[in-house]
């Protein structure tokens, strides 16, 4: 039985026959894309955390043709808003565009020796065919694969234009998503990031609890040498009062016993 569905990429819902999908091999030198994939992603899972209307992974495909299986692509991750992210991961084994109704938003490849090329050339143009608004890339290498430590495009009249980079004078680079709202930073040496535009920091839950921790400690630290230096000040002042008492004690004593030899004298 088959069912019509509108769809924005105007592909027709039927019901599928068993397709027999490849499964891709691991990429031997996949290590290199290995820690800075896993932080970038944990930090858009937290910006996006709670978000029924969003669907994230890296671990399914896109599959963009429905009379063929095996046209799909596995970016190493997608984000796409407005879809009903538990239907998607209940009811799909992929992300099916003809069942989404529209393709992802957001790609990111994170480049390996065997993936670059590919990265750079036929996944870039595919996914500009697809309509997917922007499109990312990370080099751990700080740019011997992709030629750049981090790009982003973002998709104008069917074809991707390069965000403008900010390089600071240690190295360090910035590229602004106008889709996600925030900023994609790289180190200059082999450290990956995002950040909050308005405040320039990290947007790493993490980092933000340790250094509130940590201003907490300084804070009560500081309250704490300002206490000890007050009660300083306050024993200076006391030590000083007292002998100033002692010292007025001291000449009143002489007072005393100069007004009694004179006295005495005055009797002799």
């Amino acid at each position: 039985m088959t069912t019509a569905r509108t769809m924005t990429n105007a592909w027709i819902h039927r019901t599928l026959p068993d397709i027999f999908y490849e499964e891709p091999e691991p990429v031997e030198d996949g290590m290199l894309q290995d820690l800075p994939m896993r932080y970038l992603i944990r930090l858009l899972d937290e910006l996006y955390e709670g978000r029924d209307d969003v669907f994230m992974s890296g671990e399914v495909f896109i599959s963009y043709d429905q009379r063929n299986g095996n046209a799909r692509v596995a970016p190493d991750f997608f984000i796409a808003f407005g879809v009903e992210s538990a239907a998607i991961r209940v009811n799909l084994p992929n992300f099916w565009l003809w069942e989404t109704g529209k393709a992802p938003d957001w790609v990111m490849e994170v480049a390996s020796p065997s993936t670059a090329r590919n990265d750079l050339e036929g996944k870039r143009n595919l996914y500009a065919q697809l309509g997917i608004a922007e499109y990312w890339r990370f080099d751990p290498t700080g740019g011997e694969l992709y030629g750049k430590a981090l790009a982003g495009d973002r998709l104008v009249d069917g074809q991707y234009v390069e965000y403008e980079a900010a390089t600071a004078h240690d190295g360090s680079i910035r590229v602004h998503s106008e889709l996600l709202g925030v900023d994609f930073f790289w180190d200059g040496v082999d450290g990956f990031d995002i950040i909050d535009p308005d405040t320039g920091r990290t947007i790493d839950r993490n980092v933000l609890q340790r250094e509130a921790l940590l201003s907490a400690e300084a804070r009560t630290d500081a309250a704490e040498s300002m206490r000890e230096a007050a009660e300083a000040r306050a024993s200076a002042a006391e030590a000083r009062a007292n002998a100033e008492r002692e010292a007025r004690l001291a000449a009143e004593e002489r007072i005393r016993l100069l007004e009694a030899q004179i006295e005495q004298r005055g009797k002799s």
